[in-house]
């Protein structure tokens, strides 16, 4: 669709303005949540507002009045099916660049929608590779800040490399991807990072946990060293875009038998056939 929502207007994508003295222009102050669209439904909507609902909470801000109103009235305006809204919300705007933020300033709120690739079953099958990177960003990952710039770098230098994706270490530990969550399997047994600070609480990634349950295949949330990560039986990436990324090289090591597993790739028609029934 050509319009965004901005304010509580629609509005030409070609038309919209926010001022300069916006405080996520100024300093990206801010968060945003990114929630796929399919047949015309917004998926689990209600984890990403809950996931929001914590952001702002964490950065100081009031829960946004009818902001599930507002997706919903711009999923019944636009004739596309299946693609991503794009919600951003900044503090707002202010009279002269500062800092400290005064308690009574008004938010700016904007959706969008877009379209991202994602990749099909024969892609999917072929695998993808990633590289190591140490996890530079800042110290409150766990907040879905529009403040991406370390996020930017990471994934530039993975597609410079010929790669998906930068899998971040920190403290010796896994981390997360620099847009995505990380999940392995060793023996059987599917291992993901346990949720803290330095990490995104991935919807995607819930879901995906849910969903293995109910196969009766076991998920465990653990600390993953850089010797455990390369020397897993399978890797994958989740988000939202893509909710299962295989990945069969990291760098210069070969990951289990050098194609996709059969864990990755369950967890990929799972999901597929989840979606394309929601």
């Amino acid at each position: 669709m050509d319009d965004i929502f901005l304010n509580g207007n629609f509005i030409a994508k070609s038309e919209a303005s926010v001022s300069i003295m916006d405080r996520g222009f100024l300093f990206g102050d801010g968060v945003y949540e990114l929630i796929p669209v399919y047949n015309k439904k917004p998926f689990l909507i209600n984890k990403h507002l809950a996931r929001l609902k914590n952001s702002l909470n964490m950065i100081g801000m009031q829960e946004i009045d009818n902001i599930e109103e507002d997706i919903l009235k711009f999923i019944n305006r636009s004739n596309e099916t299946n693609y991503h809204i794009y919600l951003h919300i900044t503090r707002g705007e202010q009279s002269y660049r500062n800092h400290v933020y005064p308690n009574d300033i008004k938010p700016t709120i904007m959706i969008m929608s877009e379209r991202y690739p994602c990749f099909n079953e024969i892609e999917i099958s072929a695998g993808f590779k990633a590289t190591v990177q140490n996890d530079f960003r800042w110290q409150k990952s766990n907040i879905k800040s529009i403040s991406l710039l370390g996020n930017v770098l990471l994934k530039k230098h993975a597609s410079e490399n010929n790669c998906y994706e930068s899998l971040l270490i920190k403290n010796e530990l896994l981390t997360e991807g620099s847009a995505s969550n990380v999940f392995i399997v060793k023996d059987k047994t599917v291992y993901t990072p346990k949720l803290n600070k330095d990490l995104l609480p991935g919807v995607t990634r819930d879901f995906l946990i849910e969903m293995l349950d109910t196969k009766n295949i076991l998920v465990k949330e653990a600390d993953i060293t850089l010797n455990n990560l390369l020397n897993s039986d399978e890797i994958w990436c989740s988000s939202s875009t893509n909710p299962v990324v295989p990945i069969i090289k990291v760098d210069n090591s070969i990951i289990g038998k050098g194609k996709v597993g059969e864990y990755s790739l369950l967890a990929f028609k799972e999901a597929q056939e989840f979606i394309t029934s929601y």
